[in-house]
């Protein structure tokens, strides 16, 4: 007839408390885990746009034999080798002049 309810136990705080302890342990090895993950994928990012940009200030010294048109190119295209744009170069002539794409 009491209108209060009992208080809970010592064990049971005891209990709560350590599934508390348990759960945010959890949480720090997750936040952890997350945060080595996207520093390695970061790192890579950057290794990768430091290669690209080093290819790219060493593609114009060797493009000079190119041949030059107005084709659209693919992002790709400026990490292919002198000789490779050429050659793809002339594969997209032939396809324009085939009435392909």
């Amino acid at each position: 007839m009491w209108p209060f309810k009992a208080q809970p136990g010592i064990s049971e705080v005891r209990e709560d408390l350590s599934t508390v302890q348990r759960q945010l342990k959890a949480l720090k090895l997750d936040m952890d885990d997350l945060w080595d993950r996207f520093s390695r994928l970061s790192g890579k990012l950057a290794k990768r746009a430091a290669r690209e940009d080093t290819a790219a200030e060493a593609g114009p010294t060797g493009e000079s034999a190119e041949p030059s048109t107005d084709l659209p190119l693919s992002p790709t295209f400026s990490r292919l080798t002198p000789r490779q744009k050429a050659i793809q170069v002339q594969i997209m002539q032939r396809r324009l002049g085939n009435g392909g794409r």
